[in-house]
């Protein structure tokens, strides 16, 4: 059962709020969620670019926080625990998509915007840019998501991804690398 207490700071860390809700505080859940619900919708959609499906996949996040509050360390930061179990239900999702025979490129989709100066130039670069995407490996895109979509420092990156801050680092340089060429030869075109 749970206990709702108003006297709980909204300043609170995510993990005294953790803490809170071991102990059964209703409020301590709710101002988790509305912490991170957003942020992990956001997130989910970088995998799966599919609104609903990112919904669904937080929803079951917290449903599973709310069922078992005890799977979390409180000695560790909750954010890099969040992103961890949303980013592994996000891998699965797609998995068991292409295991149904669905097209990679449906499961993944973009995660790109870009300012339109014509239309079929727009178009046009997205498709290269998601075609680049498509192309990296999984830590290519779960580091490009984390930093430039989620735009997490190198340090809550490397947590997340359980790898070295210079791993991330690297990463980032060589993702960086690999598409100088499409907008330098873009900014020629335009």
């Amino acid at each position: 059962m749970f206990l709702f207490k108003k006297n709980i700071d909204s300043d609170s860390s995510d993990e005294t709020l953790m803490r809170l809700l071991l102990k059964g505080n209703k409020l301590a859940f709710e101002l988790l969620y509305e912490r991170y619900f957003d942020k992990m919708v956001w997130y989910a959609f970088g995998y799966l670019n599919d609104i609903p499906k990112a919904e669904d996949i937080v929803q079951e996040v917290f449903i599973k926080i709310i069922q078992a509050p005890e799977k979390f360390d409180v000695n560790k930061k909750f954010s890099t625990w969040i992103y961890t179990i949303t980013g592994n239900r996000c891998k699965n999702q797609l998995r068991d998509e292409r295991n149904q025979q669905l097209p990679l490129t449906e499961a993944i989709g973009s995660n790109w915007s870009v300012a339109p100066q014509s239309h079929v130039d727009v178009n046009y670069l997205r498709q290269i840019l998601d075609e680049k995407f498509e192309s990296l490996s999984e830590k290519e895109q779960q580091i490009f998501t984390l930093r430039f979509s989620q735009q997490l420092s190198i340090r809550e990156i490397a947590a997340i991804m359980n790898i070295p801050e210079g791993s991330v680092k690297s990463g980032i340089f060589y993702l960086l690398k690999k598409y100088t060429h499409i907008f330098n030869y873009y900014n020629y075109e335009t």
